[in-house]
């Protein structure tokens, strides 16, 4: 069984989306010959809803050194602007934050110092045949190689995110040439999307770096579970989409900040009542950014329409999604590399999705293939209302193509795709064994 040490600033356990991503496979991993054991800060000192997973105490490593500033920051930044909450995470975050630096401390350095410790502490207990860093953030790329380095053990690469600036179409990397120098040094790398790779490619940025791209994935142990009483329509609502009365329940699950901007979609809702469509119901469960809260409260029309709710657990928001008529999925207009996790999270479920994102996305192609459901132009009001419509016309459609998709949907379940994890690591250590 070969071990990999990964170094990660959003660990397993955090409640995180790339915490989520890795949670799911490291169970499954062993049966593709690998052991990652990911070495990551305590989430019980900087996550807002830590939800621990299988086997976390044999896989995960945590360093207990987060900044006082970083955990109030966190918990301030999961809290609605203005509340109680808000205010005193916020008064706590300025007090440490100074005394941080009247004492000269730096948060991410102390991460990062707590990251290297407490993967030297572990690799003197296990050994290990690989190390690997995930980007963001960049400098635990840095840190990953360093400790690999005195290990004398092979790098890999993991880019969940890229580093730099993100454009509509475009890609400007920050501090290229230290990106080159990490990726040169690496056995291999991993992409979360193909279109990332592709733009490290094309820049020059990997060179001759043996690279793979690596879909997030859904675990097989969530089920589709009973709807709760009272939450999206019930069978014979799918059975007959075009009931005039029958409301359409899109349920949205995680954050939104103002880089997924919503009002395009509140001007479909708004067209949606008065146009008469029938009964519309938009749940989005998590942070929303403030405008967006603003413009809500104050349309009654919009309040009746669109609801606005915490966070919820993982087990209840696979739930949330059987129960809805549809899953809604928001990108950013400048993240078009990016593959949201909860598209893969709920792949299980015959829900029907909504994808609103930029063009070129590869997401697009994906949800066309699976005929998951629709994907439209995120800034496009007029583009959202027509698949709103769309997803209330097909609703039943696509629910039965789920059921002719099931091989190919199951090609992202998490022993899947551990599996492809363990063969890349194989792989990448065949060509490039040894530092």
């Amino acid at each position: 069984m070969a071990r990999a040490l990964i170094l990660s600033l959003q660990p397993p356990g955090g409640g995180g989306v790339q915490a989520r991503r890795y949670a799911k496979l490291l169970p499954h991993l062993p049966a593709a010959g690998w052991e990652f054991h990911v070495i990551g800060p305590d989430p019980r000192l900087d996550a807002v809803t830590p939800e621990p997973f299988p086997e976390q105490e044999r896989f995960c490593h945590y360093s207990r050194q987060v900044s006082r500033s970083q955990r109030c920051a966190i918990r301030r930044n999961r809290r609605r602007r203005g509340s109680p909450l808000h205010l005193w995470f916020g008064l706590r975050q300025l007090v440490h934050r100074r005394l941080e630096q009247l004492g000269r401390h730096d948060p991410q350095t102390h991460a990062l110092e707590g990251l290297r410790a407490t993967a030297l502490e572990t690799a003197a207990r296990l050994p290990f045949d690989a190390v690997a860093g995930i980007c963001p953030d960049f400098r635990v790329l840095e840190v990953a190689l360093e400790v690999a380095g005195q290990l004398g053990k092979p790098f890999i690469a993991i880019y969940d995110d890229p580093f730099g600036h993100r454009e509509k179409g475009r890609f400007h990397p920050a501090h290229p040439e230290r990106q080159r120098a990490v990726l040169a040094a690496a056995a291999g790398a991993v992409f979360a999307s193909p279109l990332t790779l592709e733009r490290y490619r094309e820049q020059g940025l990997l060179g001759d770096t043996p690279a793979r791209f690596l879909p997030d994935c859904f675990d097989p142990g969530e089920a589709p579970a009973v709807p709760p009483a009272g939450v999206g329509g019930g069978p014979a609502d799918r059975e007959t989409p075009a009931r005039p009365l029958a409301p359409l329940t899109l349920f949205h699950p995680g954050n939104l900040g103002p880089w997924r901007p919503i009002e395009p979609l509140l001007e479909a809702v708004r067209r949606w009542r008065a146009e008469a469509h029938g009964g519309l119901r938009i749940l989005l469960y998590g942070y929303l950014y403030e405008a967006a809260r603003a413009a809500i409260r104050s349309d009654p029309l919009l309040r009746q329409d669109v609801t606005l709710h915490a966070p919820v657990s993982n087990e209840r928001s696979h739930q949330l999604a059987e129960a809805a008529d549809g899953l809604l999925v928001l990108i950013g207009p400048r993240h078009t590399d990016n593959l949201p996790s909860k598209f893969f999270e709920y792949l299980p479920h015959g829900t029907p999705v909504l994808v609103a994102g930029p063009a070129g996305n590869p997401l697009q192609a994906i949800v066309e293939d699976l005929e998951k459901g629709i994907y439209c132009d995120i800034e496009s009001s007029a583009a959202i209302f027509d698949a709103l419509v769309a997803l209330r016309e097909r609703g039943g459609w696509f629910r039965e193509r789920h059921r002719h998709h099931r091989d190919a949907i199951a090609a992202y379940a998490a022993p899947a795709v551990a599996g492809a994890w363990g063969a890349a690591f194989d792989d990448f250590l065949a060509i490039r064994p040894a530092p």
